[in-house]
């Protein structure tokens, strides 16, 4: 995703979702944290929330200035998030399983043929015309 898809006008159903989904999350994170902290800040919080889900399903323009902040401010993070889950899963899973290959000596491509011309492998010839309708 580039900045350029972000939408800055975003439909109606689109900001119509939003808000539906803006209640529902914040809501629920506001009776979790009534329940584990009491009721300090959290009646000003599920206001808050509330009004602006209530408002957004309503009149889903309105909230549009909130959903292309909420986008503008989710898209570094999402760009940060998916290349460090890359790099972990490249550098802790893909890099140590190629270190442990070449230290056994496995050749899994069978690159290491000295002595030929090429890396053709003859495969027998299928006998039954029937597998060619089964191919996988």
């Amino acid at each position: 995703m580039r900045w350029s898809d972000i939408p800055r006008d975003p439909p109606r159903r689109l900001l119509r979702q939003f808000g539906g989904l803006w209640l529902v999350f914040f809501l629920g994170l506001a009776a979790w944290q009534s329940l584990a902290h009491g009721l300090s800040t959290t009646g000003v919080l599920a206001a808050a929330v509330a009004l602006l889900g209530a408002v957004g399903l309503a009149r889903p323009r309105v909230v549009r200035p909130v959903f292309v902040g909420w986008m503008m401010l989710a898209f570094p993070l999402s760009w940060l998030v998916s290349h460090v889950a890359l790099a972990i899963v490249f550098y802790g899973f893909f890099t140590p399983l190629a270190l442990v290959f070449r230290l056994s000596g496995r050749d899994p491509l069978a690159l290491k043929r000295r002595n030929t011309e090429s890396y053709w492998q003859a495969r027998p010839q299928a006998t039954d015309v029937r597998r060619y309708f089964r191919q996988f």
